[in-house]
C-alpha cells in the first residue's frame, strides 16, 4: 500500500504541466566594471541603485520534474548618483532573457526553495551624465548580453495557485557601445538585488 502511494505520487508529478506568470519588484545596486568605473571613480560619485522590475512567464513540461522554463523581462530605473562639481549620473537598463528555475524539494516545481539561472540575450543600458553647474549633458548607450543567478522561496497564498515569491539575484553583463570620439567600447557592469512579488 505504501509503495503504491509513492508510485501514484510520482505518476501525478510526471503528468503535471502548467504555465504561470510572475511579477516582481525590488531594489538593485549597480557595480561598475571596465568602461564604466573609470568615470564613476574619477567623479567620486555616490553609490548607484534603484528600482528593479521583472515580468516573466514559466512553463512546466510533463516529463521534466523539479524544473520550469521561462522567458523574462527585467528593468532597472536608477535614482541620481551625485559626484564632484555638480555632476549627476543616471544608470538604467533593461534586458530580455530565457530563464530556468530548479526546485530541489518540490517535484511539481511550484513552491519552496528554488535556484534560478537567466541568460540575457538582449541587455541594453543607457548611462546619462549631467553637470548642473555648467549645464552640460552627456549620454552613453550600449547593448550586449549577460547572466544572472538567483536564490529564492515561493510561498502559497490561500488555497489557489497564487504564490508569494521572494529572492536574491546577482547579474553580470557585457555590452558594447559607440562613444563619440573613441568609437566602439566595451562596458561591463553587475547588479545585486532583492525582489519580491507574486506568481499566479
Amino acid at each position: 500500500m505504501f509503495g503504491q502511494n509513492i508510485l501514484v505520487a510520482q505518476t501525478n508529478s510526471e503528468n503535471i504541466s502548467f504555465t504561470n506568470a510572475e511579477f516582481r519588484t525590488g531594489y538593485g545596486v549597480s557595480i561598475f566594471g571596465n568602461g564604466l568605473k573609470e568615470r564613476y571613480e574619477a567623479g567620486n560619485f555616490s553609490s548607484s541603485g534603484g528600482g528593479l522590475f521583472t515580468l516573466a512567464a514559466f512553463h512546466k513540461f510533463k516529463p521534466i520534474n523539479n524544473i520550469i522554463f521561462g522567458i523574462k523581462f527585467k528593468a532597472l530605473g536608477a535614482g541620481p548618483s551625485k559626484g564632484d562639481n555638480g555632476q549627476e549620473m543616471f544608470f538604467n537598463y533593461w534586458g530580455s532573457a530565457v530563464s530556468l528555475k530548479y526546485f530541489p524539494f518540490d517535484r511539481d516545481a511550484k513552491k519552496r526553495v528554488y535556484v534560478q539561472g537567466d541568460y540575457f540575450f538582449i541587455s541594453q543600458f543607457t548611462q546619462k551624465y549631467r553637470n548642473t553647474l555648467t549645464k552640460t549633458f552627456d549620454h552613453q548607450f550600449a547593448i550586449g548580453n549577460g547572466l544572472a543567478f538567483g536564490l529564492g522561496y515561493d510561498f502559497p497564498i490561500g488555497k489557489g495557485k497564487t504564490m508569494l515569491t521572494i529572492g536574491l539575484e546577482y547579474e553580470t553583463n557585457n555590452r558594447t557601445g559607440e562613444v563619440t570620439g573613441i568609437g566602439d567600447k566595451n562596458f561591463k557592469s553587475s547588479n545585486f538585488g532583492i525582489m519580491t512579488g507574486i506568481k499566479f
